[in-house]
């Protein structure tokens, strides 16, 4: 979905209706909240190079974006964020699943291991909602308007290493769970660096074009944004779909040795999606310019014999 810098404070006002579903995880209680149906965006989930990379398309960051600003105003303890299945997809590079992720706000919800293999097998939730909540980010559209503004009058954020637990973000991976923690101050400055990012203005000659972020500054967690995530994804599918049938010793073997050939393999398939879908258009494009031609010759020669050219 693409959406003009004009579109950004408008869309950033709007709420996110999610569902919410009580848990009792480790002998604790939480309040779980989830996407609903109607949403129509999706992210997945890489980790290379010592970082985990969230990826999306503009729809997704923006999503993403006003979760983030929304919880940093919560004020009910053992409150979370949960995005799951059906709303991951395989990653868009070798199509390898996508770990559930967890939003949480620190000095607010405790989100350790016990806690997170509990969820984990809990999932995916089958529970029916108790409810619907709508999520509101008060200011993420102000701060849309102008966030390199926002973010230049931001404060430097304290450090002291006698509390790291509460003043460092959390990015890790616990029982097959991507966990994304942070302060309010962070999961604020978080927000707007993602409303910033717009793939149809950086990079736009990357295969559609791509921007990106890093959340934090151990460049611990980069959030990708694809122009075309979503072909992205289908040829990822269709490039692991070829490799399980014609070479399956290959798609067995380690992600050392099936990485590189599916990665090969997706780029081609991508690519030839690509034409495709630009021949496709072009198509149409000539189809209506055609149309609109024997339309207007069809007026002219009505008009030659006589009759109103308004009129057959």
């Amino acid at each position: 979905m693409r959406f003009t810098r004009e579109e950004y404070p408008r869309i950033a006002h709007e709420g996110v209706k999610l569902h919410r579903r009580t848990l009792v995880l480790d002998g604790r209680t939480y309040t779980v909240l989830g996407l609903r149906p109607a949403n129509r965006e999706r992210f997945a989930v890489n980790h290379f190079h010592g970082t985990w990379h969230v990826v999306s398309d503009r729809a997704g960051a923006l999503l993403l974006a006003k979760l983030m600003w929304a919880l940093s105003y919560e004020r009910s303890p053992g409150t979370l964020v949960l995005i799951d299945h059906p709303f991951l997809d395989p990653n868009p590079f070798d199509a390898e699943k996508s770990p559930p992720i967890v939003l949480t706000a620190h000095k607010l919800t405790v989100f350790d291991a016990g806690t997170a293999r509990e969820l984990r097998r809990k999932l995916p939730l089958s529970a029916p909602s108790e409810g619907t909540v709508r999520y509101r980010a008060p200011g993420l559209a102000a701060a849309a308007a102008d966030p390199d503004g926002w973010l230049a009058a931001r404060l430097p954020r304290p450090y002291h290493w006698q509390n790291h637990r509460y003043t460092r973000p959390t990015v890790d991976v616990r029982s097959g769970v991507l966990h994304v923690g942070g302060s309010a101050d962070e999961l604020r400055e978080w927000a707007v660096r993602l409303t910033r990012t717009n793939p149809y203005v950086v990079m736009p000659h990357t295969s559609g074009g791509m921007d990106y972020d890093h959340l934090g500054d151990d460049y611990s967690l980069e959030v990708q944004v694809f122009a075309d995530y979503r072909l992205r994804v289908s040829a990822a599918r269709q490039a692991r779909a070829q490799l399980e049938a014609e070479e399956p010793e290959i798609a067995a073997a380690s992600p050392d040795e099936a990485n590189p050939v599916l990665w090969d393999r997706s780029t081609r398939i991508h690519h030839r999606m690509r034409r495709d879908r630009v021949m496709a258009r072009k198509r149409r494009s000539r189809r209506a310019v055609q149309a609109v031609q024997a339309d207007r010759a069809g007026r002219t020669g009505r008009a030659g014999r006589g009759q109103p050219a308004g009129r057959p």
